[in-house]
């Protein structure tokens, strides 16, 4: 894959409190049509499919890669409508007759471009007049704000890293919706810590470089990416997105915080590269310990339905289940002592069997339904001697018919 010297190369919480959570997703919705939901939670964004990651996008195939996306002759520069050195508010800077404007991928790549380089109330506006002649305007809503200036002039080389290290920390090779958190001590980032709560307990890395020259680190709890389907970081699906460095601990100069359960969470204030140069503008990764239900691997009987950025599973019948796979179970045995339901239930009754690896397996235990709010949960303690590492886990449902729905499976 070719790669040029300089990222977006062109031949010619304030800052979000940066604990926003985001996700790999976007749509492609003309202006007066998009809501902040949509732009937040649909099918079609920084992935493997078809947005940032390996197959079809910032890949080598036919996204934004080195044939068609972030390179010198068909990327980020002038002839796919994209250049540094203007506003992207003016024609110079991201031009509407050619390039990402002209196509849908091109378009949900500009969304999250503007999510990462403006800030929340600030919006992209872009008008798009077709062959036949009708115009299209498109609003991309600015969300985290790295990069605020390029709205109206250049991006220079720290303008361009802190949003290379923003689009990064969103490319998922599984195309599977993920909510993150992103964090970073970086003196121009001013996103230190994560947002004060433990939803986004494990560290999954950090990202850092120029789009030319990518790096990515592995975090404390790195090997709980994959049961929460992100791929990129610690993973094997984004390979010619980034060069991994090892540990963000050797790679990386960290400010630690303690959160509310006295848990050190720490952001990386700067990192080095295998030639020993270092980068000022990293962004670290926080990830969900809980598991979104609608990302199971197979399943019998349920069905999905999106509830606000996420997508839960309901219509749940007795036998019906869902298979959720590379849950990690630690290095000790029997460390994960609690099952978590959180979901709505129709009748009080009903049950959730939780086993290892097979419908027939290891036998963990049984989470009753009882608690009926999505801001509950439903929980249980389960023995899982034996077990450490990463295992398939199955949830099995037990009782009546329209059990009701689930919006997240835990084992902590």
């Amino acid at each position: 894959m070719t790669r040029n010297s300089s990222l977006f190369s062109n031949p010619g919480r304030l800052a979000i409190l940066l604990a926003l959570p985001l996700y790999g997703c976007v749509n492609d919705v003309p202006a007066g049509n998009e809501s902040e939901q949509d732009l937040l939670m649909t099918d079609n964004g920084l992935s493997s499919a078809n947005g940032l990651g390996t197959s079809n996008g910032l890949g080598t195939s036919n996204g934004l890669g080195t044939s068609n996306g972030l390179s010198s002759t068909n990327g980020l520069g002038t002839s796919n409508g994209l250049g540094t050195s203007n506003g992207l508010a003016t024609s110079n800077g991201l031009a509407t007759s050619n390039g990402l404007m002209t196509f849908s991928t091109g378009r949900n790549f500009v969304q999250y471009l503007a999510k990462c380089a403006l800030p929340a109330g600030m919006t992209l506006t872009k008008s798009v007049t077709d062959s036949t002649g009708v115009t299209t305007t498109y609003s991309f809503p600015g969300s985290i704000g790295v990069g605020m200036s390029w709205y109206t002039s250049s991006c220079d080389t720290a303008c361009q890293e802190k949003i290379s290290a923003c689009l990064m920390s969103l490319s998922n090779s599984g195309g599977r919706h993920v909510a993150v958190e992103l964090v970073s001590a970086a003196a121009g980032l001013n996103m230190i810590g994560p947002s004060g709560e433990d939803e986004y307990p494990n560290q999954e890395g950090t990202v850092f470089g120029n789009m030319s020259q990518m790096f990515t680190c592995t975090g404390t709890e790195s090997n709980k990416a994959e049961q929460v389907k992100r791929y990129c970081i610690d993973g094997v699906g984004c390979a010619n997105l980034f060069t991994k460095v090892g540990s963000c601990a050797a790679a990386c100069t960290q400010t630690c915080v303690a959160s509310p359960s006295g848990k050190q969470t720490c952001s990386a204030k700067s990192c080095k590269d295998p030639s020993g140069r270092t980068w000022s503008n990293p962004i670290t990764v926080y990830l969900h310990n809980m598991m979104e239900a609608g990302n199971f691997d197979a399943q019998s009987g349920v069905t999905t339905v999106g509830l606000g950025a996420k997508t839960a599973i309901n219509a749940l019948d007795n036998g019906d289940w869902v298979q959720m796979n590379d849950v990690q179970f630690g290095n000790v045995a029997g460390a994960i002592k609690t099952a978590i339901a959180t979901g709505t239930v129709n009748s009080a009754g009903n049950s959730i069997e939780v086993r290892a690896d097979s419908l027939t397996g290891q036998l963990l235990g049984s989470i009753p339904l009882n608690v009926s709010a999505l801001s509950g949960t439903n929980s249980a303690a389960i023995n899982t001697a034996g077990l450490t590492g990463r295992h398939n886990v199955f949830f099995k449902f037990h009782g009546g018919t329209n059990i009701g729905l689930i919006a997240y499976f835990e084992l902590k």
